[in-house]
């Protein structure tokens, strides 16, 4: 593989980790946000608690007091009512003491009312306070650890920088301007080539530049998405044997214009093969088979200037013996441009 190749792959991957670096020293300070707004929700819970309490000893507060007004006009009417000459002013000191001690009764209930209420009250305090204490712990447990991931991530970033500063100095200026334009708009400028796509698009390659990456002798870029191809002709090639009853269609062009081949190149346990026909009369051409291959490596000279053929609603276990069948050779003739021959009249 190009040297400058090598590195542009290198400095690919280092310009991602940076981007996920600098991701998360952005994402840590809206985790503790996160977590301050708990804090400031349990703080909310323990004043409105506290608040409450102090309503209702305040209420408790008026009503003894009401209850002790009360007695004390009891007891006046009471001493009234030793000094009364009528029975009329006896019966209304009478009736004026039972509603000051109906009275009294309804503060007496008031206060009962408002124990009840205060013990409810009590403990959501006390629970608000240990989630208050709870979530307190816990802030100052994130930010010790943002705190030190921030570090962290810091001194690599740094780190990482040093090492690309060092990579780009021994690049063709060319060719790293190129790759510094993609990686302002792609996340990643680099992808590999695989299996004849684009594996960051998944978009499959013209035979030709994806031969030209496995034979080493150069970049290229993926004409759908822009970033600079590479391949690997070692991982590729321990590709097909790998899979066992493996069948594609190519392709391959011929000479002279509207000539050419179509190809059936199959992977079978241990070994290959691949059968031509004439692309024009569809009549079988030839069969041959190698042993402990895969075809993409076996036949690889054949693939330099291929087509794949995508053929529909055709069984790729089909087997052709002399001629394609004529649905089939048209599909394919559509897919190469390949003129039929006349239908005599």
């Amino acid at each position: 593989m190009n040297q400058d190749l090598e590195k542009l792959i290198e400095l690919d991957k280092i310009g991602q980790e940076i981007s996920r670096l600098k991701d998360e020293i952005a994402t840590l300070p809206r985790k503790v946000a996160e977590i301050e707004a708990k804090l400031n929700t349990a703080k909310s819970q323990v004043e409105a608690a506290k608040s409450a309490i102090k309503s209702q000893e305040a209420n408790k507060r008026k009503f003894e007091s009401d209850i002790q007004d009360w007695q004390q006009k009891i007891s006046k009417f009471r001493e009234q009512s030793l000094s009364v000459k009528t029975n009329e002013q006896y019966k209304a000191l009478m009736t004026e003491i039972e509603f000051a001690e109906k009275h009294i009764g309804e503060c007496e209930e008031k206060i009962l009312v408002g124990m009840e209420s205060s013990s409810a009250l009590n403990a959501d305090l006390q629970k608000a306070e240990a989630e208050l204490k709870a979530e307190n712990a816990e802030i100052e447990k994130e930010k010790a650890h943002v705190k030190a991931v921030t570090a962290e991530d810091e001194k690599k970033l740094a780190e990482l920088s040093r090492q690309r500063e060092g990579i780009r100095s021994g690049v063709d200026s060319a060719m790293l301007s190129h790759f510094e334009r993609i990686a302002t708009k792609r996340k990643g400028a680099i992808a590999e080539a695989f299996d004849q796509k684009c594996s960051a698009c998944n978009v499959m390659l013209r035979p030709q530049k994806f031969n030209e990456l496995l034979s080493g002798n150069g970049s290229a870029t993926c004409d759908s998405c822009g970033r600079i191809l590479y391949a690997d002709p070692n991982r590729q090639a321990n590709k097909g044997p790998s899979k066992s009853n493996e069948k594609v269609w190519y392709f391959l062009p011929g000479a002279e214009e509207n000539s050419g081949r179509f190809a059936l190149f199959a992977n079978s346990k241990g070994s290959c093969s691949v059968r031509t026909f004439d692309a024009v009369t569809g009549r079988s051409l030839e069969k041959a088979v190698k042993k402990k291959l895969g075809f993409r490596e076996a036949f690889a000279d054949m693939f330099a200037n291929a087509l794949h053929l995508h053929p529909e609603h055709l069984d790729m276990h089909q087997d052709f013996d002399d001629q394609l069948p004529a649905d089939v050779l048209e599909e394919f003739q559509l897919q190469a441009h390949i003129s039929p021959v006349p239908t005599a009249q």
